[in-house]
């Protein structure tokens, strides 16, 4: 991603999930910054969907063992870890457990998967017109085509879990969370988690 981009993914990012911005303290998009270059060093692919110069949306995925993109990923890795010691994040203890709170991959299926997308999301302004749809199953057809049998998506509540379904994924884990959403999903304690597969 181009720097002008990042910015763009960032706002989007931002204006979708807290991302930890509350249990931080943070004033700024500190956390949306440390989510995105975590999404970065972990995905082999990142596609992007522009209406011109503007980010609607992006999608990537992430592949278990890969020796692909070593420099890249050590450098968005490198960033993610400044960040973490920003002046901007007055609660670094309250971050790191909202992180947490999202790590819920059960042992049985720790070693089960090739990869995972590693992110999806489209401006709210232009969702309705299969946009998501066509990141996905682009996707889908990049790891199958960089010989990947199965892939995971890890979602919750505060997402369209449903919209997975309708592609063929199945849901093979369910838990209860810390509900850290609360914009999205009112003033409940706790949320639903899935995770679900996709056969390639």
């Amino acid at each position: 991603m181009k720097y002008n981009e990042m910015k763009q993914a960032v706002k989007l990012l931002s204006k979708e999930w807290n991302l930890g911005k509350k249990e931080a303290g943070a004033d700024n998009d500190i956390c949306a910054w440390i989510y995105l270059f975590d999404v970065l060093q972990e995905s082999e692919r990142i596609i992007k969907y522009k209406d011109g110069n503007k980010l609607i949306g992006f999608c990537g995925y992430s592949k278990e063992y890969s020796n692909k993109h070593k420099l890249s990923k050590m450098f968005y890795g490198f960033v993610k870890n400044r960040l973490y010691k920003s002046k901007s994040i007055k609660n670094l203890k309250a971050f790191k457990e909202y992180e947490n709170n999202y790590n819920y991959m059960p042992d049985e299926l720790k070693n089960y998967f090739d990869g995972e997308v590693s992110i999806l999301i489209v401006d709210e302004d232009y969702r309705g017109k299969k946009i998501g749809k066509k990141l996905l199953l682009d996707v889908f057809e990049l790891a199958k085509k960089d010989n990947m049998k199965n892939i995971q998506i890890v979602t919750d509540e505060s997402c369209n879990y449903k919209f997975y379904e309708s592609l063929g994924c199945k849901k093979v884990y369910e838990t209860i969370v810390e509900n850290k959403e609360i914009e999205q999903l009112g003033n409940g304690y706790t949320e639903k988690a899935f995770i679900y597969e996709k056969k390639l």
